[in-house]
């Protein structure tokens, strides 16, 4: 197998754009970009990728609240995100079980950010003290009382598949890092169970599915844009491009240290750089036409 080649030609090529949220589009100490102000151009790459017509999915690793609720904290931002073109580790986890698991009873363990995708979705809920559940999801929230823990648990012991928003332990948002209480929890009832989760946020294969669907462009055609390793690994889980951004959880030191397909295809400071990179291919008089199954 030959070396991977980082290809920046292939970025600059592509018509289809995940962005991430937390030190990739804004700076801020808080999962999903509440609070957050906008890196550098930010606010100028988006517009610009609309304006080429090109597809856009703003997606964080953050599950507490809904798509439509994170949207709206980067608007007040400055950042003109659309409702639909918003995806949450909780709205992908909640798409995929609909798509895999149809009819299944779900205990939702966190917030509205994932009851409120499986609802949407036709997916039964279970609570906590009834029939035992089909499959468990953990997702964040502010608290988890005790009862619902159990019932997690007990299902996962009775033989429910367990699936988690994401793994990693740490948020970084550009100011600091803070825990991930959703991959904490996940993790407790890993532990209480021996049953592992199945994790359905970034990097997974699972969210590559869903985002693939979504851009609706092929997956070579397809740039996935964030500041940590995470990003580069859904790129190659997904056969799409990787841009990492120096301003959130990797600097420079980390980035030399990544080796063969765990180098992303372009390293740059920020998406202020990127928008330089791409203003050659999306300037108004290089437009492409969007490819057929392609969202306008």
């Amino acid at each position: 197998m030959s070396p991977f080649t980082p290809n920046p030609g292939a970025v600059a090529a592509s018509r289809g754009w995940m962005l991430d949220v937390d030190g990739c589009l804004v700076s801020t100490a808080r999962a999903g970009g509440a609070g957050g102000v906008p890196m550098p151009r930010a606010i100028e790459l988006l517009d610009a990728l609309y304006a080429a017509g090109h597809s856009v999915v703003i997606c964080t690793n953050a599950s507490e609240k809904t798509p439509a609720d994170y949207a709206e904290h980067l608007r007040a931002a400055g950042l003109n995100v659309r409702d639909e073109d918003f995806a949450t580790a909780g709205s992908a986890a909640a798409e995929y079980i609909a798509h895999h698991h149809p009819g299944a009873r779900v205990l939702a363990v966190g917030a509205e950010g994932i009851s409120a995708p499986l609802s949407g979705y036709g997916m039964e809920l279970a609570e906590a003290g009834g029939p035992l559940a089909d499959v468990v999801l953990v997702g964040a929230a502010r608290g988890y009382s005790t009862e619902l823990i159990n019932a997690a648990c007990l299902a996962v012991d009775a033989g429910a598949l367990l699936y988690s928003t994401q793994a990693s332990p740490w948020f970084h948002g550009g100011r600091g890092k803070s825990v991930a209480v959703s991959a904490v929890m996940a993790s407790a009832i890993a532990w209480a169970t021996g049953v592992q989760p199945h994790v359905l946020g970034k990097p997974s294969p699972a969210l590559g599915e869903t985002l693939r669907r979504q851009l609706g462009v092929p997956a070579e055609a397809i740039t996935i844009v964030g500041d940590a390793t995470a990003e580069i690994d859904l790129a190659r889980n997904m056969g799409a491009n990787a841009a990492l951004v120096l301003s959130g959880a990797t600097d420079a030191a980390r980035l030399a240290t990544l080796e063969g397909t765990a180098r992303p295809d372009v390293a740059l400071a920020d998406v202020a750089e990127l928008l330089d990179l791409l203003t050659p291919t999306i300037s108004p008089s290089n437009t492409p036409v969007p490819s057929e199954g392609a969202r306008s």
